[in-house]
């Protein structure tokens, strides 16, 4: 008796999927909200080191570090270890819109990383801005990726 294998299928990932904010979002906001999921690495790190991660997306972007008055449309922290860096953090983004069809530009997301510690007081980083020294990644946005590789290789 043979055993057959079953083929795998590939669905794209609703905002339902990622958690139960996403579920929220998708509910009160239809299309309007996503879930972009992301793979963070650093390598290079002192081991046992503390930072806090930021993530963002941005739907418009020439390509850089967007400035200090660009919104991002989906954010998120947490505290984070070398050693987690390392091996790869996985995020799950939540994208809030005005419509479905606002996406436009050239989309992006960003993530970096500070020395120190966890995050601050303020819960999404819709704010936050890379500082002198931090060190951070860009990956421009494409709908046909499932996880989106982020390497830490660069400096502010």
């Amino acid at each position: 008796m043979a055993l057959r294998k079953q083929a795998t299928s590939r669905r794209s990932r609703s905002a339902a999927a990622g958690s139960w904010l996403a579920l929220l979002a998708a509910t009160t906001l239809g299309d309007a909200a996503d879930t972009v999921r992301t793979e963070v690495r650093a390598d290079g790190l002192s081991h046992g080191g503390r930072y806090r991660l930021v993530v963002q997306s941005y739907d418009m972007s020439d390509g850089a570090v967007p400035g200090p008055y660009a919104r991002p449309v989906g954010s998120t922290q947490r505290a984070v270890t070398a050693d987690e860096l390392r091996e790869g953090v996985q995020i799950d983004l939540l994208e809030l819109r005005h419509s479905a069809d606002a996406v436009s530009g050239k989309p992006l997301v960003l993530a970096w990383i500070e020395a120190g510690g966890g995050p601050d007081l303020e819960f999404d980083a819709r704010t936050a801005r890379p500082t002198a020294g931090s060190v951070y990644g860009l990956v421009k946005r494409d709908a046909k990726r499932d996880v989106l590789q982020i390497n830490l290789n660069r400096r502010v």
